[in-house]
């Protein structure tokens, strides 16, 4: 029997694409994985730690500092402490001329006790060549037979209205000084002894402490 044309070309289309259409009976199915996607990496987190110095009384201080106070603290005085002493309190009430050069002016009474202990103050002039020899110390550090000087801050070689020297007799653990002082108030020449004293220097000058 003769097929017609037109119905064997419509046959043949049809088988052609069902041959491509049909999935081949030994392909694989695909898989779907069900399993949890891996959690994100996360950066360490950086851990940053101190040192909790705050309660050390030297905190914040430079370190050449703290040193520096430990060689003062060992530096002697190189004359009889105990001598000095004795000498100005023997002058406690007693007065002097006053004046450039006098024994009644601070510094020179300070001067005139420290010899009485055989101490070299040797030195002169200004407020600064006047310790020639003596050792800078702190009030951290100053003992018995220091003397305290205020210094004009701006100029301390110069001489002016506001300096004055005082001897340090004993040192109390209040941080107050028992001081001996001449010429105070000023032009008295007069020996006073302050058994609670703390440096009070003027606005711009500062208190130094000498060691001889």
């Amino acid at each position: 029997m003769r097929v017609p044309a037109k119905a064997f070309v419509i046959g043949l289309i049809t088988s052609v694409t069902f041959a491509f259409g049909a999935a081949p009976s030994f392909a694989a199915e695909p898989v779907e994985d069900f399993a949890p996607a891996p959690a994100a990496i996360q950066p360490a987190t950086l851990i940053s730690q101190t040192l909790d110095t705050t309660n050390s009384a030297l905190a914040g201080e430079p370190i050449d500092s703290v040193l520096d106070m430990e060689t003062l603290s060992t530096v002697p005085h190189n004359f009889d402490v105990k001598a000095t002493i004795a000498q100005a309190e023997s002058e406690v009430g007693t007065s002097r001329p006053t004046g450039w050069n006098q024994p009644g002016e601070c510094i020179m009474s300070a001067q005139r006790w420290i010899k009485a202990g055989g101490g070299a103050w040797t030195g002169s002039g200004n407020p600064v060549a006047n310790y020639d020899g003596a050792t800078r110390m702190t009030l951290a550090t100053a003992e018995p037979g220091d003397i305290v000087q205020y210094e004009y801050t701006d100029s301390p070689t110069s001489w002016v209205s506001g300096i004055h020297t005082v001897l340090i007799t004993e040192v109390h653990d209040d941080g107050t000084f028992t001081i001996i002082e001449s010429n105070n108030p000023g032009g008295s020449g007069l020996v006073n002894k302050d058994e609670k004293w703390t440096p009070k220097p003027p606005a711009g000058f500062d208190a130094v402490v000498w060691r001889f």
